[in-house]
């Protein structure tokens, strides 16, 4: 069993997750989101997802953080020294859903390339598409 956890600065992760179950519906049931708030620490958020994840340690877990090397991605990045545990950062609508339909059983080497490479692969400059293709006609 999967479960992804979203992890953000604020509310970001809980409008995500809405977004999330909007889209998805009954699927997203293994989402749950997080947030780092003014006045608490990045310690004790970490704690908080320890206790959570520890009490399941059958289930992956894959965390999904806002930005790379901020304060919640490294709190989270302690989480991975538990063997149930996967960490990504940069977390976007994109990677979500591919996590949702894709991949049902573990994440192997080959399925996080892939994840990442279409994570991205979601980030566009429409504008400079619609131009692009203007100039052609």
């Amino acid at each position: 069993m999967k479960k992804i956890i979203l992890a953000s600065h604020g509310d970001f992760s809980k409008g995500l997750l809405n977004a999330v179950k909007m889209i998805v519906g009954d699927l997203a049931d293994c989402v749950s989101s997080y947030g780092l708030y003014p006045g608490q620490s990045a310690s004790d958020f970490a704690l908080e997802l320890e206790k959570t994840i520890s009490e399941d340690k059958e289930c992956e877990y894959i965390i999904l953080s806002d930005l790379y090397g901020a304060s919640v991605c490294t709190a989270m990045l302690r989480l991975t020294n538990l063997h149930n545990v996967k960490l990504f950062s940069g977390m976007n609508l994109n990677m979500v859903l591919e996590l949702l339909t894709r991949f049902s059983d573990e994440l192997t080497v080959e399925d996080i390339d892939q994840l990442v490479e279409e994570s991205r692969r979601g980030i566009q400059s429409v504008t400079l598409q619609i131009k692009e293709e203007e100039e052609v006609f």
